[in-house]
């Protein structure tokens, strides 16, 4: 062989070598592959966070005040007092905190809230209610894996547009107001896999709160809430 074909044999066989070791770096998988794994499963264990809600609702009106509800007493307003109210509620979830809590991140909600009540009593009467105001909704609770659950108390408003029966009933003599204080309780159950339909369980409380009257109306409810 010629020294000529002898270096262009050996140009050939470096070039080669470069070539093979230049492919098997670039075609190398990634060393580290956790980052990537963890993200991609966060993604699909965490749902979207929702910004909007809405809520119908129907409840039966009670003849219990509030302290016995809460306390788990119920009694169901009876005669042309008694009656049902359907709700329509939309609430704006405006703020999300994180509030380091021992070893947790607590993350409570701010959300403003408007709602119409339409309210039929047993005396065939139909009227509305036009209610608004905010709250916080608190959504860490340990059994969320099983069954999401949410818990939102708010402040606002009502005017209701003629006075109810109960409320006449229950104050016999006393002047009483159109305009109240609101105070929604709501506890909703959802399940992990579909978490934006919600069961809501809610007790619809209005009362003058010391300011406009004293004393109000209550009524306890079932109702579905959809997030979007």
């Amino acid at each position: 062989m010629s020294s000529l074909m002898r270096r262009f044999y050996f140009v050939f066989l470096f070039a080669a070598a470069a070539l093979s070791c230049s492919g098997s770096t670039s075609e190398s998988p990634d060393p580290n592959p956790l980052p990537a794994t963890v993200d991609s499963l966060r993604l699909e264990t965490t749902p979207p966070e929702k910004d909007w809600s809405f809520l119908f609702g129907v409840a039966v009106i009670s003849d219990s005040d509030v302290h016995e509800i809460l306390a788990g007493g119920f009694d169901r307003a009876e005669g042309d007092a008694g009656g049902e109210l359907y709700l329509f509620m939309v609430n704006w979830t405006a703020r999300r905190f994180e509030i380091p809590f021992r070893e947790r991140v607590l993350k409570p909600q701010f959300e403003p809230y408007a709602a119409l009540t339409l309210a039929h009593e047993n005396d065939g009467s139909l009227f509305p209610e036009y209610k608004g105001g905010a709250g916080f909704r608190w959504v860490d609770f340990p059994w969320n894996r099983w069954v999401r659950t949410t818990f939102f108390v708010g402040l606002g408003l009502s005017y209701s547009s003629r006075i109810y029966e109960i409320d006449r009933e229950r104050h016999p003599g006393e002047e009483r107001s159109h305009l109240k204080v609101d105070w929604p309780i709501q506890f909703t159950f959802a399940l992990p896999r579909w978490p934006q339909h919600q069961l809501v369980i809610f007790n619809d409380h209005k009362s003058g709160g010391h300011v406009f009257d004293e004393g109000g109306v209550n009524s306890v409810g079932l109702g579905y809430r959809f997030e979007f």
